[in-house]
């Protein structure tokens, strides 16, 4: 098969179109014909070498977590699909990708594509839209009438957030740039806070749940906003929380989650979330679509197979 890999660390150029040995499929695994695979600030971040300590790989390798397509065969143990079946899904982080025309999930990672989903849409839904799940739904457990406040919120993930946030009945603040706050549509009530502006300054403290998709200054900026007994959760680093308080942090990294990435596809297949903007290359452009994501570029990468 034809794969994007990764023979040594650095720039975008390093990424390699080319013949790969085909994945296994255990017991547990799911093969599939990948149609399409999202690309996440995280795919350069380690491409580059700046995870190389924290997530050491086996070169060459296949990056790419975010994956759509059509089932190919099954292991053993599998009893939700069966060849043919349209799928998506998440790949665990850490192992072997989907930039390639072909991918091994395990069963858990995956959901049914649903009714007016595409394919394309697909792949760019589950890394992030499990991150804002994990975020709101899970480790920060947002409760009707609690505050939430989302750093980075216009952002692929940030933005989940704050829709989740709403559809939980949280009073949510929404914190970015001006021109990042204007260039995303909001609900009515989101209360939008402009950090370039000063806008922080009109948050009140109380707030239940902070999460993080920024780091650095505006976080430590943030906790001051944090209620005794609240949570802080960062996607970027570990908070720093001053000492003496009860506030609970964490850095947070997705997991795969076929329950809730069934019940997120459905939202999306609905129009109760918002997909990103999605700009596609074709696998074999895999080197540009990186060289746009770190050169700033919004919305969604997603590479097609099947040229």
């Amino acid at each position: 098969m034809k794969a994007v890999r990764l023979h040594s660390y650095g720039d975008p150029d390093v990424l390699n179109f080319e013949d790969a040995p085909n994945p296994g499929v255990g017991p547990d695994d799911v093969l599939i014909n990948v149609a399409a695979v999202g690309v996440n600030p995280l795919d350069w971040k380690i491409r580059s070498g700046a995870l190389a300590q924290l997530m050491p790989l086996t070169l060459p390798f296949v990056l790419g977590w975010d994956v759509s397509g059509t089932v190919a065969s099954v292991g053993a143990k599998v009893i939700t699909f069966k060849p043919g079946d349209t799928v998506f899904g998440m790949i665990p982080i850490g192992t072997s990708g989907a930039y390639a025309e072909q991918a091994t999930l395990p069963e858990f990672a995956l959901a049914s594509l649903p009714s007016g989903l595409k394919l394309v849409e697909a792949a760019a839904i589950p890394v992030v839209g499990l991150a804002a799940y994990q975020l709101v739904n899970g480790i920060g457990d947002l409760r009707p009438g609690q505050t939430t406040l989302v750093l980075g919120a216009a952002g692929n993930v940030g933005r989940l957030c704050v829709a989740l946030a709403v559809q939980r009945e949280a009073v949510v603040w929404a914190a970015a740039t001006r021109g990042d706050l204007d260039r995303a549509g909001w609900q009515p009530t989101v209360r939008l806070l402009a950090t370039d502006q000063g806008g922080l300054e009109n948050a009140s403290p109380g707030v239940d749940l902070l999460v993080d998709t920024v780091g650095g200054p505006l976080l430590d900026r943030c906790v001051a906003l944090v209620r005794s007994g609240g949570r802080v959760v960062s996607t970027v680093q570990p908070p720093q929380i001053p000492s003496g308080t009860d506030i609970k942090a964490q850095m947070f990294q997705v997991a795969p989650d076929h329950m809730a990435l069934k019940e997120l596809g459905e939202l999306f297949a609905k129009g109760r979330l918002p997909l990103p903007e999605i700009t596609t290359f074709n696998l074999s452009e895999a080197a540009r679509a990186h060289a746009a994501g770190e050169g700033g570029h919004s919305g969604k990468l997603v590479l097609i197979c099947g040229e």
